[in-house]
C-alpha cells in the first residue's frame, strides 16, 4: 500500500545522515496562540506568501527562523502547517492553502459513539463480509471535512456512501481530522515533504510499463488525515513545552483501539502517459499541487488525478499484527457522476503470510479493475495486496512492518539483507520493533540493536516525524520559536551517531 500509517509507498530510500486544502475555513487560534504572535511579531523574520491570517515566517529548511532563510513556514498554531522553498510559490499566489485542524486541539474531542465497522454484520473475519466491511470503511473516510471540501458543489450523501457500507452518524461525521505533524523536514526533492496547497508529499514514481501499460513514467502525491482518536495519539506523542523544540515521547507511540488514517493518493499521469484511448484515470478528480521543486519547475502549479486510497484501522480483529490495511482505485467504468463513488475497493490485508506458501492474510476483490489487479502480481505471484502506486517489489503490510524510531531499517531488504527477505515478512505486534538491518553491511542485521529502538504501531508517517526530531536532524519549530531563548542543543533529543538512519517517508 501507498501510505500511511500513515500509510506509505514502499521504495529503496536513501540513508538520512547526521548532519485539504479548506480554503473556506476560519483561522482558529488558541489563546496561548495568539500570545506568542503578538509577542514574536516584532523580532521573528516575517515574509508574504501565506494563507491571510497567518504567521508567515523566514526559515531555514530545519525549521529555525533565519533572515537569510530559503524556506517558508505558516503558522496558525503550535505546529507549522507546511515549511516549504519560497521559490515554490509564485509571487500572487492566492491558494488554495492548506490549512488543516490543528493538532493541540486533538485533546478533546474524541466521539464516544460506536465505530461503525465494529459491527458483526461488516466482520473482516468472514470472507462474505469483507467487501461491506471496505465499504463501510470508505464511507466513514467520506464523510470527514478534508474529502468534502475538494468537491464542494457535491453536496448528496448518495454522491460520497455507498449503501452496503454502514451508516455514519452525526457524531462521527462532525469530528475533526488531523494529518500528521511535522511532515516538512529532509530533502525537498525526496518523497516525504508537504507542499503548500493541500498538504501533500510526494510518493513513489511509477516507472513506465508498470500501470495499465503505461508508456512513461509519472510522478505521484498523497495527503493522509487521521480521525480524532489517531490525531489524538499524535497530539500527545509532541512535547512543545520548549520553545523552538519538538520532542517526541517514545513512549507514546502507540495507537489506542479504533483509530483510524485514510490518504488520498494523486497522479500527475497524463492521458498521453497511456495507450491511446486507454486512461485509466479518465473522469477522475483532479486539483493543482505545488510541488516543491527546484529549477525551471519552481512555482508551477502541477494537475494531479485521483488514483488510490489507502486506510489503515486500528482493529484487533486483525490478530497479531493489529491492523487491517485496505486500497481503494479508481475504476472509470462504474456507474455515476461522482468520482467518489468511482473508487473501487482493491482489497484488504491483516498480515505478512510468513510461511510463503500460500496468501491466506489478503483480500483481492475479483471486481476490482484489472489494471489494478494486475500491479498485485507484477512482480510476484502470491496476491499479496499492493496498490497502483506501490512498489511491487513488496507489499503493504511489510512494508509497514519496519515502522520504528529510529528508523534503522529500510523498507526494502535490499544488498545483504536480500538474503533474510523472511525479516520483512513477520507478523509484528505494533509495539514490537522491527530492528537493526543494513544492507551495507556484511551481515545486514544486527543483533542485539545498537540503540534503543521503539516501535511505531505500524506507522510510517509516526517513525519518520519521531527519526527526524533527533539530534541528528537538529530539525526546529518556527510556531513556538523564542528569538530571545532560543532553545539549547541539549533539548533535542539523542541519537547515537553510530546508527545507519533511513528514511521511513510517508
Amino acid at each position: 500500500m501507498a501510505v500511511p500509517l500513515a500509510i506509505a509507498t514502499c521504495s529503496s530510500n536513501s540513508p538520512q545522515h547526521p548532519n485539504v486544502a479548506e480554503t473556506a475555513a476560519p483561522i482558529e487560534r488558541s489563546a496561548d496562540a495568539a500570545a506568542e504572535a503578538a509577542a514574536f511579531a516584532g523580532v521573528l523574520p516575517s515574509v508574504t506568501g501565506c494563507a491571510t491570517g497567518a504567521r508567515c515566517l523566514r526559515v531555514t529548511q530545519q525549521g529555525k527562523p533565519s533572515a537569510q532563510g530559503t524556506f517558508m513556514a505558516q503558522c496558525r498554531g503550535r505546529f507549522a502547517d507546511f515549511i516549504v522553498p519560497r521559490a515554490t510559490l509564485p509571487s500572487g499566489y492566492a491558494g488554495p492553502w492548506f490549512m488543516p485542524a490543528q493538532l493541540e486541539n486533538a485533546a478533546t474531542g474524541v466521539p464516544t459513539t460506536t465505530r461503525p465497522w465494529t459491527a458483526a454484520s461488516v466482520d473482516p473475519r468472514q470472507q462474505a463480509k469483507r467487501l461491506a466491511y471496505a465499504l463501510t470503511l470508505r464511507n466513514y473516510a467520506f464523510a470527514s471535512a478534508p474529502v468534502r471540501a475538494l468537491t464542494p458543489t457535491l453536496t448528496n450523501d448518495a454522491d460520497y456512501f455507498d449503501n452496503a457500507g454502514r451508516a455514519i452518524v452525526p457524531a462521527l461525521r462532525s469530528q475533526a481530522w488531523y494529518p500528521a505533524p511535522r511532515m516538512f523536514y529532509g530533502n525537498t526533492s525526496a518523497p516525504g515533504t508537504r507542499e503548500a496547497a493541500y498538504g501533500m508529499t510526494r510518493e513513489r514514481r511509477v516507472p513506465a510499463g508498470e500501470l495499465a501499460g503505461n508508456l512513461n513514467g509519472f510522478a505521484n502525491y498523497a495527503v493522509a488525515y487521521y480521525d480524532a482518536r489517531g490525531g489524538r495519539v499524535f497530539q500527545q506523542l509532541w512535547n512543545t513545552s520548549v520553545a523552538g523544540v519538538d520532542t517526541p515521547r517514545r513512549d507514546r507511540m502507540q495507537f489506542t483501539q479504533g483509530s483510524f488514517v485514510y490518504k488520498l493518493l494523486f497522479s500527475a499521469a497524463k492521458p498521453s502517459d497511456f495507450p491511446s484511448g486507454q486512461d485509466p484515470l479518465s473522469g477522475s478528480l483532479e486539483v493543482d499541487v505545488m510541488p516543491n521543486s527546484s529549477g525551471a519547475a519552481a512555482g508551477t502549479a502541477l494537475p494531479v488525478r485521483l488514483l488510490q486510497i489507502d486506510i489503515a484501522v486500528k482493529d484487533a480483529r486483525a490478530g497479531v499484527t493489529g491492523w487491517y490495511f485496505l486500497t481503494y482505485v479508481y475504476d472509470k467504468s462504474l456507474p455515476g457522476t461522482s468520482p467518489w463513488r468511482k473508487m473501487a475497493p482493491l482489497g484488504l490485508t491483516w498480515g505478512n503470510d510468513p510461511d510463503g506458501t500460500t496468501v491466506t492474510h489478503s483480500w483481492i476483490n475479483p471486481a476490482a479493475p484489472a489494471y489494478a489487479r494486475a500491479h498485485v502480481t507484477f512482480k510476484h505471484p502470491e496476491p499479496r495486496l499492493n496498490g497502483p502506486v506501490d512498489n511491487p517489489d513488496s507489499a503493504c503490510m511489510s512494508c509497514h512492518t519496519t515502522a520504528q524510531s529510529p528508523s534503522v531499517a529500510d523498507m526494502l531488504p535490499e544488498g545483504s539483507c536480500n538474503t533474510l527477505r523472511a525479516k520483512w515478512y513477520r507478523n509484528l505486534p505494533g509495539s514490537e520493533a522491527f530492528g537493526q538491518f543494513d544492507p551495507a553491511l556484511p551481515a545486514c542485521e544486527t543483533a542485539p540493536p545498537s540503540i534503543d529502538i521503539t516501535a511505531a504501531d505500524y506507522s510510517l508517517q509516526m517513525a519518520s516525524t519521531v527519526s527526524r526530531a533527533l539530534t541528528g536532524a537538529r530539525t526546529f519549530n518556527p510556531c513556538t520559536w523564542d528569538e530571545a531563548n532560543p532553545p539549547p542543543l541539549s533539548a533535542l533529543a539523542d541519537l547515537r551517531p553510530n546508527a545507519r538512519v533511513f528514511e521511513a517517508t510517508r
